[in-house]
């Protein structure tokens, strides 16, 4: 019985330690993340993700209109299209992406 005891203790005092560590590194994780981005390292990261996001984003609008039977170059231009729009505001730092990133 007292082996059952022993037995149980280290289970729960791995356990606590195996919490207490995953907390404290992400602890770190969030504190590291926030002073990369308040310092303007994320910059770029932010800048490449917005841009890959809004260029999917006018693809997936251009495969609407060709489904409507328009067709690229005659009835719309790619860079009219709100998500190639929105991708060039990424890149010039205007928008609700681009106002993310930090001034250098």
């Amino acid at each position: 019985m007292s082996n059952t005891k022993i037995a149980d203790s280290s289970v729960d005092a791995a356990t606590t330690y195996s919490i207490l560590t995953s907390i404290l590194i992400a602890l770190a994780l969030t504190a590291g993340g926030h002073f990369a981005y308040q310092q303007g390292y994320l910059d770029p990261l932010i800048e490449k993700v917005g841009v890959l996001v809004f260029k999917a984003k006018a693809v997936a609008e251009a495969k609407e209109m060709q489904a409507k039977g328009m067709k690229a170059g005659e009835d719309f231009v790619g860079s009219q299209l709100k998500g190639n729009e929105q991708a060039d505001e990424v890149k010039q730092g205007l928008g609700s992406i681009g106002g993310l990133k930090k001034d250098l």
